[in-house]
């Protein structure tokens, strides 16, 4: 491993987490039903396929008039191809003006059909010349969206509805926006009602919200530590939502292992820039670590280290519906990382990176897909670590890619399957490796067992549901596992290990024990024997847990 990357192990499952929690929180099957519309009509409004009434000026006669052509104008959403074969049954013969209605009610209803509840095309007083009849299309539109239940957040709200579009207005697409915006953790609840505005083609879209509690938090135990600083810790979350009132996002953690061995701490802002949740992140997580555990070879040394790391990064979804999203990403990380060894300080490690990141969540009624791919590249700035070839250095290029599919098997039986990958040019410093082992990667090796330039992990885990609650949540999960990692160097001189393939099974035991309160359980057993360093042994089965309270 060398000193340089001492202090790296230690953290790396804190940062492996961070990493990779925005994935396996967002991968969810698409919902059976959306449940109760959305949007409820008030009363008076047309949001239905009633037939229309004659048009005002159209006269009464009911005489039968020769047409050989029906035009269609005004519309903005269908070609002239579409439009024309609405209403190619009504064209070459005599018509009385019922069937005339008839035919503008067949164009209706394309409208209708299509989402555009108040779209309609009618039938204006006209002289018919050469047998030339033309409908005409009033495409409705929001003529203005209130925002009931708050203060602070009514642009925040009617900036997100506007993207359903305004003109002609569609019912899936606004929808779409107002069930986005209940998924929104801002909010506990989204509501809608739709009525007649003072324009004759206009509405008035009424959003009543309820704001979610700006705080909450979460306090933890767990085994996400490496054994060389006390497995064990503890810590918690608190989480300041809408902090200036722009939909933004304040969160500060600290976590502690037991023996006093590694301190991490995080404090990010995260704040929307636009209404497609394009957004900016900024993040700080200084940490700290003392090798506690006598059995560690570096024990009587008494090495012990500090990380300080600076993170900003920009994303910008491109596609954004409830089934997918597609976003893109850029950002830059500052890292500075030193270690006291015996009494000596040994040099810092500097990396400066630059990342280039793109995710992918796709929903389907029998499960979900999470892709995620970022290409890194150290640079030499702010002091990086530079190195000449083939020693490690802050000049790098890496790409990593992780890939999920959850599939429902039955109502209380899923699968999930988890890849990660990391593909490097050169050899890495410590910081930049691939990390396997522990809760969070291989099961039944201990934490951060093995790491190398280059590496990848694959976890199939069948979950099934014992018991729910009346909300049809899950009380109690059974999911037994099958996990494997290899890793391997750049470059063969630099490799810490031979042993480099773990492959790990168990039972993982999900719980919700009492109200707020997750429990998850992991019992391990190694399938392969590892015996080359100090730590490996014992082998056989070790427990992993991660027990949090919400509030």
């Amino acid at each position: 491993m060398g000193f340089q990357g001492l202090g790296v192990a230690v953290v790396a499952g804190l940062i492996q987490s961070i990493l990779g929690a925005g994935l396996a929180t967002a991968i969810a099957p698409e919902p059976s039903a959306l449940g109760p519309p959305v949007i409820r009509a008030e009363a008076g409004d047309r949001l239905d396929s009633a037939p229309l009434g004659p048009a005002p000026g159209a006269g009464s006669s009911t005489a039968p008039i020769e047409v050989k052509t029906i035009l269609v104008e005004g519309s903005t959403v269908f070609s002239p191809r579409v439009l024309a074969e609405a209403v190619v049954p009504f064209e070459g013969r005599a018509l009385t003006l019922e069937e005339l209605q008839a035919a503008a009610n067949a164009v209706t209803q394309l409208y209708l059909n299509a989402g555009y509840i108040t779209s309609e095309a009618v039938l204006p007083p006209q002289p018919v010349q050469e047998g030339v009849v033309r409908l005409q299309v009033v495409e409705g539109g929001l003529e203005e969206i209130r925002v009931v239940g708050t203060d602070r957040l009514v642009s925040y709200v009617q900036q997100r509805i506007a993207l359903a579009g305004t003109r002609p207005l569609n019912q899936n697409q606004l929808e779409g926006q107002l069930q986005l915006l209940q998924r929104d953790p801002l909010f506990d609840n989204v509501e809608a009602s739709l009525r007649q505005g003072q324009e004759a083609d206009g509405s008035i879209l009424t959003v009543q919200v309820t704001e979610a509690p700006p705080v909450s938090g979460s306090l933890a135990i767990d085994t996400l530590s490496p054994r060389s600083v006390g497995e064990f810790r503890t810590g918690g979350t608190l989480q300041y939502n809408n902090l200036a009132g722009w939909g933004d996002r304040l969160v500060a953690s600290a976590y502690r292992s037991t023996t006093g061995g590694s301190y991490a701490y995080e404090l990010s802002y995260l704040v929307p820039l636009n209404p497609k949740e394009g957004t900016l992140l900024l993040r700080a997580t200084p940490s700290s670590y003392s090798i506690t555990d006598p059995t560690d070879p570096t024990f009587g040394l008494e090495p012990r280290g500090s990380t300080d790391s600076y993170e900003i990064q920009y994303r910008q979804p491109l596609i954004r519906t409830l089934r997918e999203e597609l976003a893109l990403s850029a950002g830059f990380r500052y890292r500075n990382g030193s270690t006291l060894l015996g009494g000596v300080i040994t040099p810092p490690t500097v990396t400066s990176v630059v990342s280039f990141g793109q995710d992918y969540l796709r929903r389907d009624p029998s499960g979900a897909w999470g892709l995620q791919s970022q290409f890194r590249l150290g640079t030499g700035l702010f002091g990086a670590t530079l190195l000449p070839d083939p020693s490690p250095s802050g000049e790098f290029f890496s790409w990593q890619g992780q890939v999920q599919r959850l599939q429902v098997l039955g109502p209380n039986h899923q699968l999930l399957v988890r890849g990660a990958v990391q593909l490097a040019s050169s050899s890495l410093l410590g910081s930049e490796q691939f990390f396997i082992g522990g809760a969070q990667s291989v099961r039944g090796y201990y934490q951060n067992g093995r790491f190398g330039d280059n590496g990848l992990r694959l976890a199939v885990e069948d979950q099934i549901t014992l018991l729910r609650d009346e909300n049809q949540s899950a009380l109690l999960s059974l999911s037994p596992f099958l996990d494997l990692g290899y890793v391997w160097a750049h470059n063969r001189d630099f490799r810490a290990t031979n042993q480099n393939f773990l492959l790990g099974t168990g039972l993982g035991v999900m719980m919700t024990p009492v109200e707020n309160v997750d429990a998850r359980v992991d019992f391990g057993i190694p399938l392969i024997a590892l015996d080359e360093l100090a730590s490996d042994r014992p082998s056989g089965l070790r427990v992993y847990f991660d027990v949090r309270y919400r509030f």
